[in-house]
């Protein structure tokens, strides 16, 4: 259960945190993960300057909150969270008055649908993109977005670590629908 961080714990890591190593690739070596290691990883997350100021300040919002899981670990989903609603903000953006009236799933779809997004813009999956205008990966989205999103937004006990790897999904989609 979680519980409430007494005044004198707050600057003090979350205990699962401590159970984390980093590895050195190239030596093999492991030392326990620090703040910087979470921190250094979350500022390679990037939205580019032609991503709108708005939809940059609140991406911002969700990467605060990655690097602020070493003191709470259940803010790794509150930052997926707002990566989540940033993502669909950015896509109402794009899309004018035409995506006030949409859900997310909509505007997910009417982002792969136009040709905005494909695979091959994802950092995570690009070097195994063989073809430029695939959108095997990308015609998923629509579909798996939103239910991970509506899981964390209406009440769940939803708790990992991976919201690093979730802030880069929303961020490669960001960037794809403003790309100049």
């Amino acid at each position: 259960m979680e519980t409430f961080k007494r005044l004198d714990d707050i600057a003090l890591p979350d205990v699962r945190n401590t159970l984390w190593v980093a590895t050195n690739l190239e030596t093999g070596e492991q030392r326990k993960m620090a703040l910087s290691d979470i921190y250094e990883s979350v500022a390679l997350i990037d939205l580019h300057e032609s991503v709108p100021d708005d939809v940059r300040s609140q991406f911002n919002v969700a990467k605060n909150l990655a690097v602020y899981t070493w003191y709470c670990y259940p803010f790794h989903q509150i930052s997926e969270l707002k990566a989540f609603s940033t993502l669909e903000m950015a896509l109402r953006m794009k899309f004018g008055e035409n995506g006030q009236r949409l859900g997310f799933k909509r505007l997910l779809r009417k982002a792969v649908a136009s040709g905005l997004i494909k695979d091959i813009g994802f950092s995570h999956i690009a070097d195994n993109v063989e073809n430029p205008e695939s959108t095997v990966y990308t015609e998923r989205l629509p579909d798996q977005m939103p239910d991970l999103r509506n899981n964390l937004a209406h009440g769940s006990c939803t708790l990992h670590p991976y919201s690093e790897i979730n802030l880069q999904i929303c961020a490669d989609f960001i960037n794809q629908l403003f790309h100049t």
